[in-house]
């Protein structure tokens, strides 16, 4: 089973990403609406993937994605946005990020950014 923590506060989005990343029914998504509590439910469970908007209210993406790499500096992740701009997406990264995708992207290409994460992740495991 993979998890994945994903952390939008567009509810909507969020159930639309959760709903797609799940079809693969070896796949199950935690959906939080603020970076408080994505770092509160990293804390909590163990997951192979961390989806992180980066204007989330309470603690943002980047920040809630730099506490998350002190806990598991291995952990990927991917951060996303479609309001932040070059030096906050250049952030994203420099905290950790491999990719920072610009809303809309194609859900697709997501999904095949985590599928091969993963998949790296285990052949070296």
């Amino acid at each position: 089973m993979v998890t994945i923590l994903l952390a939008e506060d567009d509810k909507n989005f969020g159930i639309i990403l959760k709903k797609e990343l799940e079809e693969d029914k070896c796949t199950t998504v935690d959906l939080v609406s603020d970076g408080v509590e994505a770092v509160e439910r990293f804390i909590e469970n163990t997951y192979d993937f961390v989806l992180l908007d980066i204007k989330l209210p309470k603690l943002d993406g980047t920040n809630a994605l730099k506490v998350i790499k002190k806990l598991n500096p291995d952990i990927p992740a991917i951060t996303f946005s479609g309001h932040a701009g070059n030096v906050e997406m250049a952030e994203s990264i420099e905290a950790g990020a491999i990719k920072c995708l610009t809303k809309p992207f194609e859900i697709a290409v997501l999904k095949e950014e985590v599928k091969r994460y993963i998949m790296l992740r285990r052949r070296c495991q």
